[in-house]
């Protein structure tokens, strides 16, 4: 075979042989299924990168995380077991104290929940302003705070007062029928988060996600820059 011919071969081998399938595109709504979870309730979801901003509807949150069908914008995945999960809070909207409001006085929630079966607890940033004679103050209350709902009721407290412009790190963990809470400022030393109740009874399949609640009637936002859910690391090593 002359050295021209055996050129045409290899040509027109290359010529037959199949392309590379090219990637299909992942759509914003994927990608934010693979970072966050499911998103749900009423409001936007916007992924940048992959830190997800929440904004509510010009309306206070209607029900509780625990509700069935929630209009708080929230993104969480269905975790059964033990379960170790971590949210970074690195902004979130203050309410605006002369605010048409639901509740006793103008403030947003943002952070991280668990719940199933009529059980929930959140623990987050709660921003307010509270009341004098019926008329909000002018001074804004930060506060990192924890509540427990049961079908009796509700309980929280007051944790520790962040300081402005620091990211929050966030944790809800379980380990047989315990479930524990910690918070941390630079997500290496962590301090321990009283759960207000005790005796909380999650089932063995529960949601556990970010969210974001104001009490009311205007725009508010609250961005996370991540949300990992992994099995205890003790358990991760069998």
């Amino acid at each position: 075979m002359s050295r021209f011919a055996l050129v045409l071969t290899l040509a027109s081998f290359t010529a037959l042989a199949p392309a590379a399938p090219i990637p299909r595109a992942v759509s914003d709504k994927e990608q934010l299924a693979a970072l966050w979870g499911t998103t749900e309730g009423q409001g936007e979801f916007e992924l940048k990168g992959k830190q997800l901003t929440l904004r509510s509807p010009l309306q206070p949150a209607a029900g509780l995380i625990k509700s069935a069908s929630p209009s708080v914008p929230r993104a969480f995945r269905t975790v059964t077991g033990d379960f170790e999960a971590v949210a970074k809070l690195i902004d979130a909207a203050p309410p605006n104290k002369e605010a048409r409001h639901h509740d006793s006085w103008p403030g947003t929630r943002a952070g991280i929940f668990v719940s199933g079966d009529n059980h929930a607890i959140e623990l987050h940033l709660y921003q307010y302003h509270s009341k004098v004679n019926g008329q909000p103050r002018a001074e804004l209350t930060r506060t990192l705070w924890i509540d427990t709902w049961y079908p009796q009721g509700g309980s929280g407290s007051s944790l520790k007062k962040p300081e402005d412009g620091k990211s929050i790190y966030l944790k809800l963990a379980r380990k047989g029928k315990d479930v524990t809470a910690a918070y941390s400022f630079d997500g290496t030393e962590w301090a321990n988060a009283r759960v207000p109740r005790a005796d909380m009874q999650f089932p063995d399949e529960v949601k556990v996600g970010v969210y974001l609640a104001p009490s009311t009637y205007q725009l508010a936002s609250a961005t996370f820059d991540s949300f990992v859910v992994n099995k205890p690391k003790d358990e991760k090593k069998k």
